[in-house]
């Protein structure tokens, strides 16, 4: 089962179009831990459902997903949920 994550902040490649990285807030038994995953890595994370990302905004969670283009590469989205660190 997935680890919920919380994503405070975001950051974009330098074309402008693209996440390049994400980065927040974990709760875990210990208490809270930041950290800071390069958009493959969060998506290797997702993918493997180790850890799962949310952006909390009027204390509602708004998952992140997963966006493939036609060549199959795969980013996370900018638009969404994320849209609102940037």
């Amino acid at each position: 089962m997935a680890a919920p994550a919380q994503v405070t902040w975001a950051e974009l490649a330098e074309n402008g179009a693209e996440v390049a990285a994400i980065g927040g807030i974990r709760r875990t038994l210990f208490g809270k831990t930041r950290w800071r995953l390069s958009v493959d890595d969060a998506i290797e994370l997702m993918e493997m459902d180790e850890w799962r990302f949310f952006i909390e905004t009027d204390e509602e969670k708004n998952w992140l997903d997963i966006c493939e283009d036609g060549d199959g590469a795969k980013t996370i989205s900018a638009d969404g949920p994320i849209k609102t660190l940037l």
